[in-house]
């Protein structure tokens, strides 16, 4: 009787501990994703083959922006709704500035970047869900 309440115990601790272990690569999974993204961005700007002039400039615009978001989490009186409003206006702001320093070329080239990369992830989820 002891060496069976023994098995079972010892059974329940491996099976405990194999699902503890699943959870935690799903998170480190989401944290590559996301650090990913950010290298994708980067891989994008240097396909994109910009100008001394234009990365000078970007980065002017990025500090700005990064300023104005910063200015915006300090706000304490507005309310989730306002501040999601707000944050959205920031992001099209910055992306219309963007696109305005980039040269025709570099636009259909940015264009056709982004269409592949929305059907990578289309491709994707379809092989995940087939899992």
């Amino acid at each position: 009787m002891k060496k069976l309440l023994a098995l079972s115990f010892a059974a329940a601790i491996l099976t405990f501990t194999a699902s503890a272990q699943t959870e935690r690569n799903t998170e480190g999974k989401e944290k590559r994703e996301r650090h990913s993204a950010r290298n994708e961005k980067g891989k994008m700007l240097k396909e994109l083959d910009l100008s001394k002039e234009q990365k000078a400039q970007l980065k002017v615009q990025h500090q700005d922006m990064k300023t104005k978001r910063e200015a915006l989490k300090a706000q304490d009186n507005i309310t989730v709704k306002e501040m999601r409003e707000k944050q959205a206006a920031l992001q099209a702001e910055q992306k219309s500035k963007m696109e305005s320093l980039l040269t025709a070329e570099q636009k259909t080239k940015m264009a056709e970047m982004k269409k592949q990369k929305i059907a990578e992830r289309g491709n994707r989820k379809m092989k995940n869900s087939r899992k």
